[in-house]
């Protein structure tokens, strides 16, 4: 009589994932599913044990059974014999059973302790089919699972790494370029301000040029108006003294006569006089008179000679002041074109001055919102400049992080 048994077992589908998430889970799963597994086997090795005691127990029973109903010694001996090859089939069995037991289970502490010391490289023996291979099965699952997991851990460490080390020389190079245009735009903001101060102080004075050449076009219209009199009066003074002249023609006219008249009265005194030398006594006294008379025309001569040397002495000087006073208008009335000429040329420069002016105060109010911008630029760079330190902050402990993953991903063996 024998009893044996027939144990099934089928290798488990062990899904396969790219993600290291789902590896994880897969290798929890399954090292959690590890002591369930052995507890199954346990009571398998306890039932197999059982089995055989109750097998012992009847080969024993059917043994006696036969001494008892044997008569002669071929009986006896058919017994042992029959007791004494159960006996060691069960022995070989159970031996067998117990030696792969052994060694699966030794396999798989071994290997869950390779796993617990993070060596992953040392694989679970498979030497049965029953659950206690599928678990070495399982567990060699999970050993490359959590192999791929670590693999890629230290990938992505690598990649993190030099991305975090890119990351650091771009947050260092953006400091620096922020902190340079935050300088920049501090000195941009203070050189603004000054050209501000500048074209305020550039719209004063073309204001005070504005109010100057107004001033300047005013005294030259008051100019030109005082040169248009001073023609005026130029003229009428020429007109006078033109008068003057004929005046003096006139006055050497008649003292051309009273000369001629003289010379007549002196020619007749002399008739005179000869008469009476020729009267003798009686014509004494008409000599006297006749005498006198020649005196009388001869002191007219001298007077009118005096004169006529007067009024061409102001014939000459009235001449002069004519020749003069022309000439004097003459430049009057250049003066009065250059006048004119200023008064246009100042009133153009005044219509060009209000327009710079216009523009000036334009470029005062456009530098003052330059300024104004230029100034929240250096704000904005200082606060882009704060973030960046903070970013730079954060981008080392990142790496520090990383170096630390790093570090503890080493300490696995694959």
């Amino acid at each position: 009589m024998s009893t044996g048994s027939h144990i099934t077992a089928t290798r488990p589908t062990v899904a396969r994932t790219s993600s290291p998430a789902a590896h994880g889970n897969a290798e929890r799963s399954d090292v959690a599913a590890a002591p369930v597994k052995l507890s199954s086997i346990r009571k398998q090795f306890v039932a197999m044990l059982v089995g055989s005691m109750t097998l012992a127990v009847v080969v024993t029973g059917v043994s006696v059974y036969y001494l008892l109903q044997a008569d002669s010694q071929t009986g006896i001996i058919v017994v042992v014999a029959v007791a004494v090859v159960c006996g060691l089939a069960q022995w070989v069995q159970a031996t067998r059973t117990a030696g792969g037991l052994r060694r699966s289970v030794a396999g798989l502490r071994g290997a869950l302790g390779a796993v617990a010391q993070g060596d992953f490289t040392v694989p679970a023996p498979v030497y049965r089919l029953d659950e206690l291979g599928q678990a070495a099965q399982d567990l060699n699952a999970a050993r490359e699972s959590l192999a791929r997991l670590i693999a890629n851990v230290e990938a992505q460490t690598e990649t993190l790494g030099g991305s975090v080390s890119s990351l650091t020389g771009s947050a260092t190079a953006v400091t620096s370029g922020v902190q340079e245009t935050s300088a920049q735009a501090g000195v941009v903001a203070a050189a603004a301000e000054q050209v501000s101060r500048n074209v305020e102080a550039a719209a004063a004075g073309a204001e005070e040029m504005g109010a100057s050449i107004r001033e300047i076009a005013q005294n030259a219209s008051e100019a030109a108006r005082v040169a248009q009199q001073a023609t005026t009066v130029a003229a009428t003074t020429t007109e006078t003294v033109s008068r003057l002249g004929e005046s003096s023609q006139e006055i050497g006219a008649v003292v051309r006569a009273i000369t001629g008249v003289a010379e007549q009265t002196n020619l007749l005194a002399l008739n005179a006089t000869i008469e009476a030398a020729r009267a003798g006594e009686a014509g004494k006294g008409f000599a006297v008179v006749a005498s006198e008379v020649k005196d009388l025309a001869q002191e007219t001569a001298r007077a009118t000679e005096d004169i006529a040397r007067k009024v061409e002495a102001i014939q000459n000087d009235t001449a002069q002041a004519v020749a003069a006073i022309e000439e004097i208008s003459g430049i009057i009335a250049s003066i009065n074109d250059y006048q004119l000429t200023i008064a246009s040329a100042v009133e153009e420069q005044t219509a060009t001055t209000n327009e710079m002016s216009r523009s000036v105060a334009e470029a005062a109010t456009g530098s003052t919102e330059i300024a104004t911008n230029i100034i929240g630029v250096a704000t904005t760079a200082s606060a882009a400049d704060a973030a960046a330190q903070e970013t730079g902050a954060i981008v080392a402990s990142l790496g520090d992080l990383t170096n630390a993953l790093r570090r503890e991903v080493e300490h696995f063996k694959r």
